[in-house]
């Protein structure tokens, strides 16, 4: 008894040493980020104003709306998988959970929006294991789409740099979970264990409904990457190239962000790659400030779409409305009047 006792007293002390080694590497990491970005924005410091005067109000509230709507085909993605999954949530409840949980990804470390949608779906009487594969799935689906629109910049980036032929094996190697969906359910079996969620992995719905979730990502990255282009053209950049670079390099910088699960919403990665692929379009200030701009329009957005959709459940008396029952036995509860595969309004 007393050698179990020494045991796991051992093994506590193993798992408090590493969590001290990942926290200071944490620290570390978010030191360098902030150092080398603070850096950017320091050396071109004279240029930084007359950059945002050549931006002005209106094309940075039309770049902000254009990042806000890109997030809306996300959500159809995300609940039409949900639904393959076994779980389709009312309107609101989706509404509220998707948005909610979408905030956390601003927290460091990447797990922070799967464990939130798992936490979300025990009030509403759903399996928090699905709810989080659901999320998963979706983020997986949503990268091999980012790599593909990243292609649409292909052309211009090779021009510039050779080393930019590499997408082309990454999005290869990335597409095989929609070939194989079997290997993508193994995955989410992976993630369910990491985060400590019990119950059946989830069973991935058909190839039909992958490649229609694959193409609402598609929809949301081209939608969201044109306010790049907005930022690019106020700033002087050609129309031609600051479409393709502007739609492709924001898909990009934000995949690398979602792979890079350390730093709050890819912080560091995401600028490190969006300014590799604007720097064919604009130098010095110009390309500081349309990074720096992206970051912030993006988060405020964020932030106020938010905002306003919960506010506005808040209004029609949604949040407070009765629970939500479990999927299997919505059909038992005589109020609920709705057919197959017809979503409340």
């Amino acid at each position: 008894m007393t050698a179990q006792v020494r045991d796991g007293t051992r093994r506590a002390g193993d798992r408090t040493a590493a969590r001290r080694v990942f926290a200071g590497l944490r620290t570390v990491a978010y030191l360098l980020v902030f150092g080398f970005l603070g850096y950017q924005v320091w050396r071109v410091r004279h240029g930084l104003g007359d950059s945002l005067r050549l931006v002005g109000w209106d094309d940075a509230l039309l770049a902000m709306a254009l990042a806000a709507v890109g997030g809306v085909p996300g959500f159809f993605g995300w609940r039409m998988l949900l639904a393959g999954l076994g779980t389709r949530l009312p309107w609101p409840a989706a509404i509220r959970v998707f948005f909610l949980a979408g905030l956390t990804r601003y927290l460091p470390g990447g797990v922070w929006p799967a464990v939130a949608h798992a936490a979300m779906a025990r009030p509403l009487g759903e399996p928090p294991a699905r709810l989080a594969g659901a999320f998963v799935a979706t983020q997986g689906l949503a990268v091999i789409a980012g790599l593909a629109v990243g292609l649409v910049a292909l052309p211009w980036l090779v021009a510039a740099d050779a080393i930019w032929w590499a997408l082309l094996p990454v999005l290869a190697a990335a597409s095989v979970p929609l070939a194989a969906p079997r290997l993508l359910e193994r995955l989410l079996g992976v993630a369910q264990r990491v985060l400590r969620r019990g119950g059946e992995a989830p069973v991935l719905p058909g190839r039909r409904t992958l490649f229609a979730v694959t193409g609402l990502m598609t929809a949301g990255w081209l939608i969201s990457g044109l306010h790049v282009t907005v930022l690019a053209v106020a700033l002087g950049a050609s129309p031609a190239g600051a479409l393709t670079v502007g739609i492709g390099g924001f898909a990009l910088s934000t995949v690398a962000g979602v792979l890079t699960l350390v730093m709050p919403s890819g912080l560091g990665p995401r600028e490190a790659v969006l300014g590799l692929t604007v720097a064919t379009l604009l130098t010095g200030p110009g390309l500081v400030t349309l990074v720096a701009l992206s970051r912030v329009l993006i988060t405020v957005g964020d932030l106020i779409s938010t905002a306003v959709v919960l506010g506005w459940l808040a209004l029609t008396g949604r949040l407070t409305s009765r629970p939500v029952p479990p999927s299997g036995d919505r059909r038992a509860d005589p109020t609920d009047q709705r057919t197959e595969g017809v979503p409340s309004p």
